[in-house]
């Protein structure tokens, strides 16, 4: 499936989005992406080199927004990045719409980027590891990953916490809103089997940014998940959460699910995916070793927590229906310290500083 098929992609200006389009590109797909109307012609300039390959429709409502013509193709990979921090119905009835559509119009395979934070989970409290530092929130309190280590854990094992227990706190928000989405797009799958879904469930994803990708007014919301590995330049940067994935495996993840096996061979494909763990201190160490320059403005905070599990989450059906390969977190840490560090050189030269 490549050469003339034609796949729709949402969020494409975000920082896993961006790598979805970049790695479809690359294999031959034509593209056709979403974007809010004001940052379209933003998302055409990342990839003009493509031409006719590639093109942008403006969407700018995903409640109740027409992707008539947006979802005249033959798979959809919806990788929209949920950031909002209100519990609210539209989260949900943003991916439905979507779907709904896209199954009317005919497309049978999807691709769903959803979260580990979604699964039966503890807190990063009981893995022993530091106090982890949402990006979420200022408040300290601990995300959740899935209990993996329990031998028989499955893909039907779902986050435990209420909408009451969001209203405490933004991390919590973002996880119950992730669930409730994931839930729901499940729901729909099951009362449409002439669909095939694989949804994706990574922790914190890092990396350098695709090629195509743009952050002109500096924003440091714009990075994502990255933003924390910003943190690990800055001298009073908290430490990161080093639970993590390489975001070109994420994208990869979502691409090759479109070629995966059918549900009926495999079950549900709701796949767990990580890279191999790492502390906020193991990275400043090699931080130190490999780009010296950088000593005097890492961070402090990060310098004091202990160690964490090298992981404790099973790839085995990445590996078995994805065929995923998992970049080593040294590569990905540099990579991304790297391409942080242009961009601070672009906005320096602009006159912007990060907001």
């Amino acid at each position: 499936m490549s050469g003339s098929t034609l796949v729709l992609v949402t969020g494409i200006t975000g920082f896993l989005g961006s790598h979805v389009v970049d790695q479809l590109l690359r294999d031959g797909y034509r593209v056709r992406g979403t974007a809010r109307s004001a940052k379209v012609s933003l998302a055409q300039e990342g990839y003009a080199a493509y031409g006719s390959q590639y093109e942008v429709v403006a969407i700018d409502d995903l409640v109740r927004g027409d992707f008539t013509e947006a979802l005249r193709g033959d798979g959809f990979l919806p990788s929209r990045e949920v950031t909002t921090h209100v519990v609210e119905q539209a989260a949900i009835e943003g991916s439905l719409n979507v779907f709904r559509q896209a199954e009317q119009a005919g497309v049978r395979k999807f691709a769903y980027a959803s979260s580990i934070v979604t699964v039966r989970s503890i807190s990063m409290r009981d893995l022993n590891t530091s106090t982890p530092i949402s990006p979420y929130s200022d408040q300290g309190k601990p995300p959740f990953f899935p209990r993996s280590i329990v031998p028989n854990s499955t893909c039907e094992e779902w986050l435990d916490v209420s909408k009451e227990d969001a209203l405490e706190d933004p991390f919590f928000v973002y996880a119950v809103e992730k669930t409730e989405a994931e839930r729901a797009v499940w729901d729909f799958v099951d009362q449409h089997p002439h669909i095939e879904m694989l949804a994706v469930n990574p922790p914190f994803f890092y990396g350098p940014f695709a090629p195509g990708f743009r952050n002109p007014e500096a924003k440091i919301a714009v990075l994502s998940t990255n933003v924390l590995i910003y943190n690990l330049i800055r001298l009073d940067g908290p430490p990161l959460p080093g639970v993590f994935i390489d975001v070109r495996d994420v994208a990869r993840g979502l691409i090759n699910a479109l070629k995966a096996p059918p549900s009926s061979r495999v079950g549900r494909k709701r796949i767990l995916m990580s890279g191999e763990w790492f502390s906020a201190k193991d990275a400043i160490e090699y931080l130190e070793q490999m780009r010296p320059d950088l000593k005097d403005r890492l961070s402090e905070p990060g310098r004091r927590v202990p160690p964490v599990p090298k992981s404790l989450i099973d790839n085995k059906r990445a590996t078995e229906i994805l065929g995923l390969e998992f970049h080593g977190w040294k590569q990905t840490l540099l990579e991304a310290v790297d391409d942080l560090l242009r961009l601070e050189q672009e906005w320096r030269a602009k006159g912007l500083t990060p907001s």
